[in-house]
């Protein structure tokens, strides 16, 4: 299997980086000012109460509105080039794709959306005149994309090598938008979105020739964490969120959001705005995509947040809460 690094499936945490690096990121060892790192319950914009990132919460639809679907992008010029290989990878993706988004610490969709997906595939196929049984079970596939998607992805084609020996699944998480300009040029076959594709983007895949179908993989959540040694900050309202994160923010410190809290400097981590990410929580919480302070610290690699928060007890963060869950499990 061909991975990149910053990888959320918990059977493959090595890949991410050293083991003692791991270890650091999920709060097994200390850091220079804290230990750990907790998930902040986020007020609802369903019923105003707080919820922390759990499946419960976020399959409910009350962990709103930082829950998103996840997505793939199928490009209809590999189904035409490869069309056994790919349609046996895809169906066996969305056979288990609930599997896959729970095992790696994500949430599933409903069977009816399972459905969809075969139904969606099968439709495609024939509008293509594409044969699915033609060709080997043989090749390469590759993924591009979201950094979050990735380790469900990630779980499907490793799973799929296992059963097919003559097929490698290569996963590039390089986050959405750089995932996009790849496969909008034909430079991919699958592309993991943790959004929908945007008008540049549908208009870059138009002048390259690329048409592709878009089917439904999981939920996400988007959590926002602090270090386990904060013992002030237990839930944040959404205009808190806002006031925080939005440009030009006057919060500096931490009693800038509430007067009781103390008087130091909040250090901030973030997804970089390559992600998809980045555009659902900037959209989410201050309510137009980019509309984001430019002071924090941007990540493209989910862990790299974690670790940050981990290291420094008057830190603040976001990324998927997949990842969180992955390293938390680590503890």
């Amino acid at each position: 299997m061909t991975y990149a690094p910053d990888v959320g499936r918990r059977r493959l945490l090595k890949l991410t980086a050293s083991t003692a690096a791991a270890a650091a990121v999920a709060g097994c060892v200390s850091g220079a000012q804290g230990t750990g790192i907790a998930t902040v319950a986020v007020e609802s914009d369903e019923d105003g109460e707080f919820y922390h990132p759990t499946q419960e919460n976020i399959e409910s639809g009350v962990y709103s509105p930082l829950t998103r679907p996840l997505y793939i992008y199928v490009s209809h010029r590999s189904l035409r080039e490869k069309p056994r290989l790919m349609t046996e990878f895809l169906r066996f993706y969305f056979d288990r794709q609930q599997e896959f988004a729970r095992d790696v610490g994500f949430y599933a969709t409903p069977d009816e959306v399972t459905q969809e997906n075969h139904d969606r595939l099968t439709k495609v196929l024939e509008e293509l005149d594409v044969d699915p049984d033609e060709g080997e079970i043989r090749g390469r596939i590759t993924c591009s994309g979201s950094n979050t998607l990735a380790p469900i992805t990630d779980a499907a084609g490793e799973d799929f090598e296992n059963q097919h020996p003559g097929v490698q699944v290569n996963v590039d998480p390089q986050g959405t938008g750089a995932g996009f300009s790849e496969f909008t040029r034909g430079n991919s076959d699958v592309q993991n979105a943790s959004r929908e594709i945007d008008e540049s983007e549908r208009a870059r895949a138009e002048e390259f020739g690329v048409e592709y179908s878009r089917y439904t993989i999981g939920w996400d959540g988007l959590c926002v964490v602090k270090n386990a040694e904060n013992h002030w900050c237990d839930r944040l309202t959404l205009d808190e969120l806002d006031r925080i994160w939005r440009f030009q923010s006057p919060v500096i410190r931490w009693s800038d959001v509430r007067s009781d809290w103390p008087e130091e400097r909040m250090v901030l981590y973030g997804r970089d705005a390559g992600s998809g990410t980045f555009d659902y929580f900037t959209k989410a919480v201050t309510g137009e995509v980019g509309d984001v302070r430019d002071d924090y610290s941007a990540h493209s690699q989910t862990a790299n947040i974690m670790q940050g928060v981990h290291l420094n007890r008057h830190a603040l963060g976001w990324g998927g809460v997949g990842y969180y869950h992955a390293l938390k499990d680590h503890m």
